[in-house]
């Protein structure tokens, strides 16, 4: 019995990843597990460097996901995962973020001079 219920979960999930859902799976699964959430900073990502994209529920509009190099105000690099809804991103400024594991939970807009001099001297800019 576990065999299969394991066969169905690998399935199920490739299934999920084939159709695009792999950037979900992983956005719902850095919120729900005990990540702590941190602050970190990023240039706006370019427009067109999304990584992919993907429909939303209704299928009216697309959302752009992004793997951009994030910092913490330590100068910790790490890479994060973050979705544009409805629209891509149109690479003015910088952002500040709220991340748990490898997601982007929330970001805003800022100017790189909000940054904290060791995020950016990470991040080379």
């Amino acid at each position: 019995m576990l065999v299969l219920l394991s066969a169905a979960l690998v399935l199920g999930g490739n299934a999920l990843l084939d159709a695009g859902w792999g950037s979900a799976l992983r956005s719902i699964a850095d919120r729900v597990l005990p990540n702590p959430e941190i602050v970190m900073w990023a240039p706006a990502p370019e427009p067109g460097s999304h990584a992919s994209s993907y429909a939303d529920a209704t299928g009216a509009v697309a959302n752009y996901v992004y793997l951009v190099d994030a910092a913490d105000d330590r100068g910790n690099v790490r890479e994060l995962q973050l979705i544009f809804f409805g629209r891509e991103s149109d690479g003015e400024g910088w952002l500040e973020i709220e991340a748990r594991g490898g997601s982007g939970v929330r970001y805003r807009a800022c100017d790189a001079a909000e940054a904290p001099a060791a995020a950016r001297r990470a991040l080379d800019r």
